[in-house]
């Protein structure tokens, strides 16, 4: 069975389409001006689980920055039952944190734990074990989302792609992002725990060029860099965090949390170093970072609108970024030494635009 893909070589920001399919020796793909490659069972990994009806991107050992990106359900399950690697589970790195964590603090582990809640939050969210992050990211995801479509059109996913390679094209040290689009009629995007990031199909919809959009994934993945989120999470539940992370727990974190729509509602403080850390991944970038001011002026329209309907959570957001003046006033054009360079193609730009068609 041959079906299409998208594939990244980790050396350009281009996506290119590829045809894939399973062998005895690996995961096996060619495509215009690539020859046929062979990724063997053994060396795949995932950047994120594997998810129903949600794109697959894997990594391999032999190729360090590349991805590939599968679509289909049916190929997705029969490769992993020949790589059960990528079922997740068990990982070494996250488990061995853990526990090297539990056996470390052993007896003073809960005064310890309580000190760093009430005192420190954002240094523990740089501590939580990968496998927990991961299990309340997706947790908040759904919760956010509430069964709101997932925007899938593929000219439009391949786009979104083009976005995030365009943004690591100056910042290599970027962690696999994991960013979605739902069809919700709010205008936002938002940062969650395990490196998500989810932006609505309004904020698409509303945006005029696709420097605004650009200018928003930058600063979500600021947020991401600093793990604000998780650090909300971690002021919200107090010391249950810290016993759910002991027993490694994490299923019933979020239903303990007053409103999942704390993870939204970040401090000045917070915004702030998630705009300075934005603006320079835009400026490492070569992308017009007066985007992302356009951004915050057409949030500053919308401040002091009453939030109501399905969608409260969410659109209450926009009503409490604090100091937006403050935060447009200070964005600047790029360097005079810095020429910027289009984000996508025209084509892209449209087919993003109807990413939720």
């Amino acid at each position: 069975m041959k079906v299409q893909a998208l594939y990244f070589d980790g050396q350009t920001a281009a996506d290119r389409q590829v045809s894939v399919s399973l062998d005895a020796a690996g995961l096996q793909f060619s495509g215009d001006g690539i020859t046929t490659q062979t990724w063997r069972y053994d060396g795949l990994g995932m950047v994120e689980r594997y998810h129903r009806a949600h794109p697959f991107r894997l990594t391999h050992t032999d190729q360090q920055g590349a991805r590939l990106i599968l679509s289909d359900d049916a190929l997705a399950q029969e490769l992993i039952a020949r790589a059960p690697q990528l079922k997740g589970g068990f990982s070494l790195k996250g488990q061995g944190r853990t526990l090297a964590w539990v056996c470390g603090i052993a007896g003073s582990f809960m005064l310890a734990g309580y000190l760093v809640l009430q005192m420190a939050p954002q240094t523990l969210a740089f501590v939580l074990p990968d496998s927990w992050r991961e299990r309340v990211g997706d947790q908040v995801e759904t919760s956010l989302t509430e069964g709101a479509p997932l925007c899938t059109g593929p000219a439009g996913m391949s786009a979104l792609s083009a976005m995030v390679a365009r943004l690591a094209d100056g910042n290599p040290d970027l962690p696999p992002l994991s960013v979605h689009v739902y069809n919700i009629p709010i205008m936002n995007a938002f940062a969650m725990p395990g490196e998500r990031i989810v932006i609505t199909g309004e904020l698409i919809r509303r945006a005029n060029r696709p420097e605004q959009v650009a200018g928003v994934l930058a600063h979500e993945v600021g947020h991401v860099l600093k793990r604000h989120s998780e650090a909300q999470l971690v002021r919200a539940t107090g010391l249950q965090i810290l016993l759910s992370v002991m027993t490694g727990g994490g299923g019933d974190t979020i239903s303990t949390v007053a409103s999942v729509a704390t993870m939204l509602s970040y401090t000045r403080e917070a915004e702030a170093e998630a705009d300075d850390a934005g603006l320079a991944l835009l400026e490492r970038s070569a992308i017009d970072p007066m985007g992302l001011k356009e951004f915050f002026e057409i949030i500053l329209a919308e401040e002091g609108k009453p939030s109501t309907g399905a969608w409260r959570k969410i659109s209450s957001a926009i009503a409490t970024h604090p100091g937006t003046e403050d935060r447009i006033k200070k964005i600047h054009p790029l360097p005079d030494n810095i020429a910027a360079r289009p984000v996508m193609t025209g084509d892209q730009w449209q087919a993003l635009k109807k990413i939720c068609s």
